[in-house]
């Protein structure tokens, strides 16, 4: 799969972070809603629940009409699902050249497809969500062997309705385009159908015991290393407020420290702006593996342990109260860590600089007329490239 085919399914992975958003806000307004009931619907003079006025006074509610699901909470709505293909269709107009005509009827399909997809699965949709804001929240934003093996089954019958989601939706989204905005489009939905695969193949480990540590529904390890389809056995001499610092930190410490791995996508889009010929993007592959190598030369195992303790030291003093947290341990963790991770945001800097003076003076006139004219065409009067 090609750079340029992950851009639309990162548009794909926008909507699913606003469906994430729906089960963050369904969670929280069932517990305002049990609130609210337990405030209206008992009475001073109720027998369901007891008050006392003595000092080792104790308050109850009747379990059986209190510990049990809520039945109204947020649900999906037309006007949510016309707001995320909103959101689906502003990064495609940019990309296909819509026209207004266009926008506005593919935004008409990718809400109706949506809601029919709620519709058609409202039940499993609603007890996975559950599941997994329940698991994130109890084992902070993780998913254990037990509970992703019991969401992989849970999963099944999601797997097949996505996939008809997406083939519907990029049939009828297909009809509405030209032939060359179709030939594009169509290598992005292999793009977005590879992220599908994924999941499946995700939820196939799963169900078969195989869970990598710190994994979640949106993301695990394994996925890119088959090694880390097995989490390590727990530590029994590890403290517990030390392992959960650890594994927040291994959980996001790749994002902060592999700037390199970002470097590939850079040179393809700095590619397409500038439009290199042949001669310079064989140069800026050899840049790329020049750079490339002396990464590795900095990101040595001893610096990249050097990086995590720091880090969990620092997640560790921000729960140890405000003389740690606001102090200037704080402070001098963050100056050790900007120090270690110099050396590579260099680099980084360097990569980028020299793959930007790769093209021509007509090259870069034209890709910064290309910029003037888009910050125009959105209001700015005197575009400052």
């Amino acid at each position: 799969m090609s750079r340029e085919n992950q851009k639309l399914p990162r548009a794909f992975r926008r909507v699913c972070l606003c469906m994430t958003a729906l089960a963050a806000g369904w969670g929280l307004a069932a517990i305002d809603l049990a609130a609210a009931q337990a405030a209206y619907q008992v009475p001073e003079t109720s027998t369901s629940a007891s008050y006392d006025t003595d000092d080792d006074a104790t308050y109850s509610l009747d379990d059986d009409k209190y510990m049990r699901p809520t039945k109204l909470g947020i649900r999906l709505t037309p006007k949510m699902a016309n707001a995320m293909s909103g959101k689906f269709v502003e990064q495609m107009i940019s990309r296909y050249d819509l026209d207004e005509r266009q926008a506005e009827d593919i935004r008409g399909i990718i809400s109706r497809q949506i809601m029919r997809f709620a519709h058609e699965n409202e039940k499993t949709n609603q007890e996975l969500i559950e599941y997994m804001m329940a698991t994130m929240i109890e084992y902070d934003g993780r998913f254990t062997p037990d509970a992703a093996q019991q969401f992989a089954v849970m999963a099944k019958p999601i797997v097949p309705a996505m996939k008809d989601l997406f083939t519907r939706s990029g049939a009828e989204i297909g009809k509405k385009l030209t032939v060359s905005q179709r030939l594009k489009f169509t290598g992005d939905m292999a793009g977005a159908a590879a992220g599908l695969t994924i999941f499946e193949s995700r939820m196939k480990r799963w169900e078969e015991g195989k869970v990598g540590e710190n994994a979640n529904p949106f993301w695990d390890p394994a996925d890119k290393d088959p090694a880390k389809a097995e989490a390590p056995p727990p530590n029994p001499d590890e403290h517990p407020q030390h392992r959960r610092a650890r594994m927040e930190v291994e959980r996001w410490s790749e994002w902060e420290i592999r700037i390199d791995d970002q470097w590939a996508d850079y040179l393809d889009r700095a590619a397409e702006f500038y439009k290199f010929d042949e001669a310079q993007r064989t140069s800026a592959e050899a840049v790329l593996k020049q750079c490339r190598e002396r990464a590795a030369a900095i990101k040595t195992n001893e610096w990249e342990s050097e990086i995590k303790r720091n880090r969990i030291a620092r997640r560790l003093a921000r729960i140890s109260g405000a003389d740690f947290r606001e102090g200037p341990v704080i402070f001098n963790l963050d100056q050790e860590y900007n120090k270690l991770r110099q050396p590579l945001v260099q680099l980084d800097e360097e990569f980028k600089r020299r793959i930007d003076e790769l093209p021509d003076s007509s090259q870069r006139a034209a890709a910064q007329q290309s910029v003037r004219k888009m910050l125009a065409d959105r209001g700015m009067k005197q575009p400052p490239i």
